[in-house]
């Protein structure tokens, strides 16, 4: 038998008793109830019917008192003595009816009894007197009056007794009736109360017996079995749902005891599988280690032996390009300039394979700054803009307006756009196209750098190989571009250390689309409204402190990014006055005197470098620092820009962070 069958046939029982003794208790209190009825009315009937005798007594009493008062006259005679046995006769009936009613041997009823005897020996007294007297006049009222006079006073006492007697006999049959009545609801409560704990002991002994106690066992078992123990005994209990599940366990724990050997077993092997593994591995490791220190020992010989010759075959070129050994006619100069191009193709690519190394054993460390996106796009395009001139291609940009400032490294970013453009340009024909497109989607969750154009594109089927490293696509369209194959790899690993990805769409015939995406979010741009930390400013506290007193002059040409350096210098503390052109710089600083100067190289009217030129031959500002801040960042430039007059040199995209603490460096 199940536990739900149980439990319903122990609730069923307990239900039926309680209604059992309902029942009883319901039928008890309805036998009182119809006892209390029968008595009151049985004792509102003796109290009635002693009135009903005491009235007819009475009105006896007052009958013959009326015989002797008016009696001389025959009619009244008649009517009273006619009034007087009515009211006897009537008396008579009564008390009888009251001895019926009143319990013998009672108090009550001897009461009655003397009363019946004594209205008796009343009534022949009464009439005694008239027979002696038969003629009543006033003068024989007085002597029947005194042979009557008392014989009414023991049946009125006794009537009265009666009276009495009914009442008390009321209320000790009521008070009876009270308790026992009081006494059944006293018994039925109790029953009541005893029945129900009987069945409250019940349910909580079967709810014990039969589900608490089997799910304790069956919990403590589980929670064994649970640990690992497998080897402890479980009980049986009977075929309800608590032995049933006592029996799924002890097959569970049969079964996990034979589980567990052949788990041993396959771990034993394991083990001895992995030690052979590791061993292996460790030789593997060991091997690599040593590969990998061979590689960099090599790279970096190899990156100092081609260096070395590399830098004396290029100043070397650039020294007879400059003819300071001689004149060089126009055959000798095509022949330096194709030395010059192919040694600095050549510098490209060892630096690009010292680069592949650094990313892949993860020695490649990013300086981090926030970078205004116009000076990465700016100087991006101006590193591939003469190999776009030389194959008449048209490059195109677009930027979002909502994205102004990027946060990563910004050679490297510059790095990975000049890598995707050199790409763009290499492997799309004259009179093409190339574009630059800088887009935030509306998400807030990153954004995206593309790089298009409309050259010859690449098959579905080797776009998977695409950022290997060291890996050309083999078709008859790309097998006579030259190269290492590092471009895109180097482009792969750039995306990924800032965090991002890159992903290429494209069609034979029609062009390639690569496009890189790096974490970006609206907040980025609000970080030249933000003072630097604590951290960036406590290297140099003096320095930091005299930049409140410090005028700068900020020449650029772009008014993006002429507003943002602005804001972002101003922030940090300095007076910043900005010119967009040559002629307003140079206003501007013979009018303020500024104590530093950021200049712009490429401006509209003259270039940064006949400024500072100017600017040199004012007595003021002969000292002033000048730093050039451009996009010139070709080999000679740097030197060009000293060789005007300027301190130092910044190539654009430059961060907010390095032209901080750059200016730090000149107060």
């Amino acid at each position: 038998m199940n536990i739900r069958w149980k439990l319903f046939i122990t609730i069923g029982t307990a239900l039926v008793i309680n209604l059992a003794v309902g029942y009883y208790a319901f039928i008890s209190l309805r036998q009182a109830t119809a006892d209390t009825t029968r008595i009151t009315e049985h004792t509102f009937g003796v109290v009635t019917e002693s009135l009903t005798t005491q009235v007819h007594f009475k009105k006896q009493v007052q009958e013959w008192k009326n015989i002797l008062i008016r009696g001389h006259e025959p009619a009244l005679y008649t009517r009273y003595f006619g009034q007087f046995e009515r009211e006897e006769q009537l008396t008579q009936q009564s008390i009888k009816r009251l001895l019926t009613l009143l319990e013998a041997e009672t108090p009550s009823w001897r009461a009655a009894n003397d009363f019946q005897h004594a209205h008796e020996t009343l009534g022949r007294q009464y009439r005694q007197a008239l027979d002696a007297n038969r003629d009543i006049t006033d003068n024989t009222y007085s002597v029947i009056d005194r042979e009557v006079r008392g014989i009414d006073r023991q049946p009125t006492d006794l009537m009265d007794q009666v009276v009495e007697a009914a009442g008390a006999y009321k209320s000790e049959r009521l008070e009876r009736i009270a308790r026992h009545q009081s006494a059944i609801e006293q018994r039925i409560l109790l029953a009541v109360i005893g029945l129900l704990t009987l069945t409250v002991i019940t349910l909580v002994w079967f709810a014990d017996r039969v589900i608490a106690r089997p799910i304790v066992e069956a919990t403590q078992v589980a929670r064994r079995i649970s640990r690992g123990d497998l080897g402890g005994a479980i009980p049986e209990r009977g075929n309800d749902e608590a032995g049933e599940l006592l029996q799924a366990l002890k097959t569970m724990q049969e079964s996990l005891a034979i589980s567990q050997g052949k788990l041993k077993q396959e771990q034993s092997l394991l083990a001895e599988r992995v030690e052979r593994r590791t061993r292996a591995l460790n030789i593997a490791n060991a091997e690599l280690a040593r590969a990998a220190k061979t590689k960099d020992m090599f790279l970096a010989t190899m990156s100092h032996e081609l260096r070395t010759p590399l830098t004396t075959i290029m100043g070397l070129t650039e020294m007879l390009q400059d003819q300071l050994y001689g004149p060089v006619n126009s055959g000798q100069g095509r022949s330096l300039a194709t030395i010059q191009e192919s040694s600095r193709h050549l510098l490209t690519l060892i630096n690009d394979i010292l680069d592949v190394a650094k990313a892949e054993s993860g020695k490649m460390v990013l300086k981090w700054d926030y970078l205004p996106v116009d000076q990465l796009v700016e100087a991006s395009l101006r590193m591939v803009r003469q190999p776009a001139n030389s194959k008449k291609h048209r490059l195109l940009q677009q930027i979002d307006p909502a994205v102004k400032l990027i946060h990563g490294d910004g050679r490297r970013l510059k790095q990975l756009l000049v890598n995707l453009l050199g790409n763009a340009i290499k492997f799309t024909p004259e009179g093409g196209t190339i574009g630059l497109d800088i887009s935030a989607p509306g998400d807030n969750s990153g954004i995206d750098i593309a790089v298009w154009d409309n050259g010859i594109g690449i098959e579905e089927q080797q776009q998977r190989h695409l950022f290997e490293p060291f890996v050309q696509l083999d078709n008859d369209s790309t097998r006579r571009y030259s190269g290492t194959g590092l471009g895109l790899t180097l482009v792969k690993r750039m995306a990924e250390l800032h965090g991002g990805t890159v992903r290429v769409e494209s069609e034979p015939g029609a062009g390639s689309r690569f496009t890189v995406t790096l974490p970006w979010c609206s907040d980025d741009n609000t970080a030249h409204h933000q003072k630097l930390s604590r951290e960036d400013t406590e290297a140099s506290p003096i320095q930091h402190q005299s930049v409140q007193e410090t005028t700068l002059l900020l020449i650029e040409d772009n008014p993006a990014n002429r507003a943002m350096v602005s804001d972002f210098l101003r922030l940090q503390g300095f007076h910043v006055v900005s010119a967009s052109s040559g002629s307003a710089a140079l206003r501007l600083a013979y009018e303020h005197l500024p104590d530093i100067i950021l200049m712009d190289i490429q401006l509209s009217d003259m270039d940064g470098l006949e400024v500072t030129q100017q600017l040199r031959k004012h007595p003021l500002l002969a000292k002033t620092p000048v730093i050039a801040l451009t996009a010139l960042a070709m080999p000679g430039d740097r030197e060009r820009c000293l060789e005007a007059g300027m301190d130092d040199y910044l190539s654009k995209p430059a961060g907010l962070k390095e032209i901080y603490h750059r200016l730090l460096g000149y107060l």
